[in-house]
């Protein structure tokens, strides 16, 4: 398999963003491996992980004097879920420093306004887990349409339509698809339904890198994008630092790479 690996790596085209990359290589994994989904066991385990937890975040939302602000911040933390990078945060510890912690990038304000205003919300999701505390936040927003989106098929630990009725995110948003399983929104590769609906919600929220990553060329008039950053890449082209919260409109005012 490390021999295929290396193969292929001499073939890619390094300019794609990550998401593209990443999608080549784990379909390599999964085909050596022959096995389709090889994070399954351990995205159930984070779900249901979460899933116990899930009292004590509402109660936590429903307490504060801000539910909306408390539920969004439980949403980026969850964005530490991620099993495609080469280390782990702490996920409690990281919930508990979101908690009173200053965003890097804080653009929440208009991202309540414009969610008070709307008809329709596509919200993008990221990873097993961090789908609980999506549905959390999904709950708290008065929006008459909601989507929720997830990858057409298992890539990484990245949210399928399984995580999606598990955790009962059907219940509060419509599930669809993104037609593939990069791990992250690939604009050139989603589906027309995907589309259809991005095009003509009123507000996008991106959970995570991946989606950025995907989604950074792709004009919208009203995208957020909720992510902690991972990797000095990421923080060098929002002009942050690593492990930052980020609450970011718009996708074109990226500092370029130093």
């Amino acid at each position: 398999m490390l021999r295929r690996m290396l193969k292929l790596f001499a073939t890619l085209d390094f300019n794609q963003s990550p998401p593209v990359l990443g999608c080549k290589m784990h379909a390599l994994i999964r085909e050596s491996i022959n096995n389709p989904d090889p994070y399954h066991q351990i995205k159930e385990e984070y779900n249901h992980m979460m899933m116990d937890l899930c009292p004590k975040f509402e109660e936590l939302i429903n307490g504060s004097e801000d539910p909306f602000d408390t539920a969004m911040r439980l949403s980026i933390a969850g964005n530490v879920i991620d099993f495609g990078t080469p280390y782990q945060l702490d996920i409690m510890g990281t919930i508990n420093r979101v908690m009173d912690a200053k965003l890097a990038i804080d653009n929440s304000p208009q991202l309540r306004i414009d969610l008070e205003q709307a008809e329709s919300l596509l919200y993008i999701g990221d990873n097993c887990g961090e789908i609980v505390l999506d549905k959390l936040f999904l709950s708290h927003l008065d929006v008459p349409i909601k989507y929720f989106a997830v990858r057409n098929s298992p890539i990484i630990n990245d949210v399928t339509y399984e995580d999606a009725i598990l955790t009962g995110m059907d219940k509060v948003a419509k599930v669809i698809t993104t037609g593939d399983n990069s791990p992250g929104a690939v604009w050139e590769s989603t589906s027309e339904q995907f589309r259809e609906v991005f095009m003509h919600a009123d507000v996008i929220i991106s959970k995570g890198q991946g989606n950025l990553e995907g989604l950074l060329d792709v004009p919208h008039d009203s995208i957020y994008f909720l992510l902690v950053t991972k990797c000095d890449l990421i923080a060098n082209r929002l002009n942050t630092e690593k492990e930052e919260f980020i609450v970011k409109k718009g996708n074109t005012i990226f500092h370029p790479v130093k």
